[in-house]
Parts: structure tokens; sequence; C-alpha cells
């Protein structure tokens, strides 16, 4: 099986399992309203109705052969089209939809990350199908991220995805990823959400599932790193081998890097797992909220936000030196350009966008003029990267973007 996740360089654990936060992270994270998830999960699953311009009407059910599945296709298009995107449609039968939506990055060619939830649902037949849990709960978390992360840059491309038809086998899912390996396209990962709201002893126990597929165990490492950094309150869990009954596998059968984010299924099963009692009112409200930011934080640590690296601040004082950096973008190493009037001891330091330093490029006297310094870009993961130039009281950064 070819491995498809993208080619890093270092480690994503490496990257990011570090002692700091991002600011943007944290903001994207402040942000996310669970009154607004509420809201979602109580329409997708005809808690209240919905009006797509014809008048109220509910969503029953999402069960493939039931009206209501093409009713809730309808519906997150409409959310989607309302928070600011184009939504695209995959389709492999008259039925079978998949929604996507895909925020552009920054840096050409760097690899997509997707974060997806299955919005089908069960039991079939003619009975109520509300699957608040699984999986309405996903997808509210999804369309949430969505409407937060609109006006956000980052440097990785990032696909929204809701699957239809994992219930019937993983097939939307499986669709989407075979179509990127048929392409040979590469990710830098998959986060998949699938019942995030039930725990029924309380014990706020939740697991990411992983395999050694692709950069599956980093991704997992980073949604346990953002757990720790951002004072999530969850029991997390590793499992590995992770379990296959969830949209991730269909891109770890086609060697993509791919997670599971996960109440605690097996040990604390919702006990009204694909019956007619799958609701809202079974939630548990603060613990939903702690499964969407996860992995909704871990969805925007892996997807870079753009700006000054965290710790990096700029102390402005006169302005003692120019830096440029050339060539930047760069695909290998770049050359820093430093010209200054005086004699000045500095540290120069090359740092990546969670602020841990990478390379140490000089330290001592520099003396007036213009002196170059190469930039050691090879080998690390492609993104932005800040060249820091300190000396007591004073800081200058340019920055430097490594492509693929």
């Amino acid at each position: 099986m070819m491995l498809r996740a993208a080619a890093l360089g270092i480690s994503l654990s490496t990257v990011l399992a570090v002692s700091a936060q991002n600011p943007v992270v944290q903001a994207v994270l402040d942000a996310m309203r669970i009154d607004s998830m509420m809201v979602y999960v109580n329409e997708l699953t005809g808690e209240v109705p919905i009006d797509l311009g014809a008048g109220p009407e509910t969503i029953v059910s999402r069960h493939k052969n039931n009206a209501g599945n093409a009713l809730s296709q309808a519906w997150l298009e409409r959310k989607l089209t309302q928070f600011g995107y184009t939504p695209t449609v995959q389709m492999w039968s008259s039925s079978g939809k998949n929604i996507l939506v895909t925020k552009p990055g920054t840096v050409p060619g760097a690899y997509p990350m997707i974060l997806g939830a299955h919005y089908d649902a069960m039991p079939g037949g003619n009975v109520a199908a509300p699957a608040a849990d699984d999986n309405g709960s996903g997808v509210a978390a999804l369309l949430e991220a969505a409407r937060v992360l609109h006006d956000v840059q980052f440097e990785h491309t990032i696909i929204f995805a809701l699957w239809d038809e994992e219930e019937q086998g993983l097939v939307g899912s499986a669709y989407q990823a075979a179509g990127l390996a048929s392409n040979d396209e590469l990710l830098r990962g998959v986060i998949n959400m699938d019942a995030i709201a039930w725990d029924g002893n309380g014990d706020k126990r939740a697991r990411v599932h992983v395999r050694p597929v692709g950069n599956s165990f980093e991704i997992g490492d980073t949604l346990f790193a953002v757990k720790a950094h951002y004072d999530i309150d969850l029991d997390l869990v590793l499992t590995n081998p992770g379990a296959t009954y969830s949209d991730h596998a269909s891109f770890w059968n086609e060697g993509y890097g791919a997670v599971l984010v996960i109440e605690d299924f097996g040990n604390d099963g919702n006990p009204y797992y694909h019956t007619p009692n799958d609701r809202v009112e079974y939630f548990d409200v603060p613990y939903f909220e702690k499964l969407a930011k996860l992995a909704v934080g871990g969805l925007a640590t892996l997807a870079v936000p753009v700006e000054v690296p965290q710790g990096v601040e700029q102390m402005t004082i006169a302005p003692l030196f120019r830096l440029s950096a050339y060539p930047n973008p760069t695909e290998a190493s770049s050359t820093l350009w430093v010209e200054t009037t005086e004699h000045n001891r500095v540290r120069i330091a090359l740092v990546d966008a969670l602020g841990h330093e990478v390379a140490l490029m000089h330290e001592g006297l520099l003396a007036p003029g213009k002196q170059a310094f190469r930039i050691p870009l090879e080998g690390v993961a492609p993104g932005t990267y800040a060249v820091v130039l300190d000396r007591p009281g004073h800081r200058e950064v340019v920055r430097v973007v490594r492509t693929p």
C-alpha cells in the first residue's frame, strides 16, 4: 500500500509538541459557540423545523432511503453558503452526495487538511432517525468550524467534508479518498469526527483512534498537544490499532494519515445508538463542546495559522538592522542578508510557526556593513518560518516560506 501522507521532513510531533499556545488557535477556540452548535444539531435532527424557502419543514430521518436525507443535503449546502463558501457536491449515485468546501491556503502547493463528518443516519425504515449523537454532533462541530475559520488565513488548504452513506459501509468517504488517491494527491492529514456528545458516566473520557498509516500517529500527537496547550478538560485516550468502523478508515485504506475523534464508544456506549431515541436531549453538552474544540484546535494547528510565530514579539526601537531573505519562497535553502551601521552582539535563529527554535544561525559580534547567512531550510516541513535577530532590547523578524 502506498503511503500518501505528505512528506514532512521532520515529524509533526517534533514540530507541534511544544509547551506553547498559538494565539490564532486560541482565538479560534474562543470564537466557537456551543449555542450555535446546538442550534445546528436541533435543526438537523428534526427537533425544530427548517425553512429553505418553501415554508417550515422537518428533517425526520437522514437515512439514505428517506426523503429527509436530500432535505438535509440542501440544508447543509444552505448553511455553508450562508457562511460565505461555495459548496461542491460529489455524486456517485442519484442520491449519494458528499458536500465539500475548500478553503484555500496561502502557501502554493501546501498539502490540504481535511476535517470531516458523516451526515447520514440510522435506523432505516419508516421510523424517525434523528441521529443526534451519531452523527449530528460531528456535523454541528464541522459547521461551527467552517463558520469561525472563514476569515482566518492558514498556510495549508482546508477541506470541510460532509460524507454521505457512512452507515452503508463508508461509501461517501471511500469515494472521496479513492478519487484523491487516483490522482496521486497528497494530504496533510484527515480528522474525522463521529459521535462526540455522549458521556454517560461523566468521566470525560474520549478517544483518538490511530493506526500506523501515513502520519496518523503525528496527527494524534497533535491532538494530545492541543488538549494540553489549550486546557481542554478531557480524559483523552489513544487507541492503537484504531477501529475501522468510521470514515477515517477510508483514508487509511488509501495510505493517507487520518484519525478518528470519538466518545468512549466501546466502554461507555450510547444506549440510543442507531435508534429513534438518539436525540439531542441526551447530549452531555459541556463534553460535546470540549470534543468539538479538540478536533477544531487540531485542524487549526495542523493547517498552520498565518501569523508572526508565537513568542516572536516585535520590540520597536529605532531601526538598527535591515533584514531580507532571498530566494523567498524557496524549495531548499535561502540566504539572510543583514545590514547594520555599527557593531552589535546579536543572536540569529530560525524559528517555526509555534515559536520552536529550529536552528541557531549566528551568535556573536556583527560588524558594520552587509553580511550574508545561510538559512537552513533543507529537511524541514513546508511552511512559514521566521528568522529572528535579537540583541538586548531589540528584535527584528523576517518571514521565510519553505515550499514543498
